[in-house]
């Protein structure tokens, strides 16, 4: 464990002690975390983790104003357009706070030579415009227009003359259905607007995306029956929640491969509420269907976090090393490891985070750990796990992720108190 100054210590433990109390101590809070994630940024090794961290530093320390702290991590950055990207974030902190921006900008130039592009030469464009014309990120101050009521969204979904109307009208009235609880009303829709699809029949089109024909688009509107079973079954309403699992269940498994944005929402969703209706069986077999890596990772993670909830943390073990390594596998170990610290053995959820590796991805579990204990407003555990955090990397990344999220308490606290 590396060695604290004095002064940062006593910090921490003044802000950190009244963690929840007022915006003041978040914003406290967060730049001794930032602390933390420079002092073990300094004992990072590896020239990849370096260049990811310092990604991750840059940006954190331009939310929290620091703006020479993330000009100096933005240089460490060695991928063009992620380096592209930190300065135009350090570039923004230099305007909002009203100091000069040219070194930022000649370090910018500098990035950009000789590896143009579409997507650097937009960053570019963009990083040039922010510099240029000064503008700041000030709250906006005007006031949101008010969202149609439901009354209007019903009357509007009632007049669709036509598939296409209904369709449209179908999303917002749906949305604000599952907001108020409105299943009756949201069930009528779901069937009406099936009902029109199944009437009006269109040919399927194929994208890059897949194929998608009406089987998709009637599977994308049974997404809502989904919906409306996880509400229920977090109400205790099992069985309504399984009659519409069930409406949902019957156009799943027969929606081809190809449909695969649909199907792979209606797969998760599907495993979701049988967990919620303690249908573990059924939710293993079904992820044991699955083909699609993403999907499969973050099924398996569910259930694992489910099975060490229940108790049954060996098996919720053996079922997270289904989570595997690619995209999105990061944030699914997190949810292992918050069930872990929540409902097993802390040793246990700590050997488990040490062991994810190094890798970008896998420092999104840190994130989420982080996130997790931050939005919990449980200090002592935030403090406790970092101090528990062998790798440098994962240190760097856990703390810096900790300070954001505190700052973005300390933001949000702050337009509360203005309204």
């Amino acid at each position: 464990m590396m060695t604290r100054a004095l002064l940062p210590m006593l910090v921490s433990m003044a802000c950190l002690s009244n963690f929840a109390v007022a915006a003041d101590g978040d914003r406290a809070a967060a730049e001794v975390w930032m602390q933390r994630a420079v002092e073990s940024f300094r004992q990072i090794k590896t020239e990849s983790a370096i260049s990811h961290a310092a990604d991750k530093l840059s940006h954190a320390h331009a939310r929290l104003g620091q703006v020479d702290a993330a000009f100096q991590a933005a240089k460490r950055v060695n991928n063009p357009q992620l380096k592209l990207y930190a300065l135009t974030t350090t570039i923004q902190a230099a305007v909002d706070a009203d100091q000069s921006t040219d070194l930022m900008v000649a370090e910018a130039r500098l990035t950009l030579n000789g590896k143009e592009g579409s997507f650097n030469d937009a960053a570019m464009k963009n990083l040039l415009r922010i510099a240029e014309t000064k503008q700041k990120t000030f709250p906006a101050t005007f006031k949101q227009p008010d969202p149609p009521s439901f009354e209007q969204l019903q009357m509007a979904f009632d007049a669709a003359a036509n598939r296409r109307e209904k369709l449209s009208a179908f999303q917002p009235l749906m949305m604000r259905s599952l907001q108020t609880n409105s299943f009756d009303l949201l069930e009528r829709a779901i069937e009406e607007t099936i009902k029109v699809i199944e009437q009006n029949p269109l040919p399927d089109q194929s994208s890059k995306f897949g194929v998608y024909g009406d089987a998709a688009e009637i599977a994308r509107i049974r997404v809502a029956n989904l919906q409306i079973a996880s509400k229920l079954a977090a109400e205790g309403q099992n069985d309504e929640a399984a009659r519409h699992l069930a409406l949902a269940d019957a156009v799943i498994d027969p929606l081809p491969d190809a449909s695969a944005l649909v199907k792979w929402e209606l797969q998760w969703l599907r495993i979701h509420v049988l967990l919620q209706l303690n249908r573990m069986d059924e939710a293993i077999q079904h992820l044991n269907t699955i083909k699609t890596p993403l999907i499969v990772s973050r099924a398996a993670a569910e259930i694992a976090a489910y099975q060490i909830k229940n108790g049954q943390v060996d098996a919720g073990l053996k079922t997270a090393e289904r989570i595997g390594t690619g995209l999105g596998s990061g944030e699914n170990q997190g949810t292992v490891a918050i069930s872990l610290f929540e409902h097993g053995d802390r040793n246990i959820a700590l050997q488990y985070i040490n062991q994810v590796g190094e890798t970008d991805e896998a420092m999104n579990a840190l994130i989420s750990l982080a996130r997790h204990w931050v939005e919990a407003g449980d200090t002592a555990r935030l403090q406790s796990t970092f101090d528990s955090i062998n790798s440098p990397t994962a240190q760097t990344h856990y703390a810096t992720s900790a300070a954001v999220f505190l700052a973005l308490r300390d933001m949000k606290n702050g337009e509360d108190k203005t309204k």
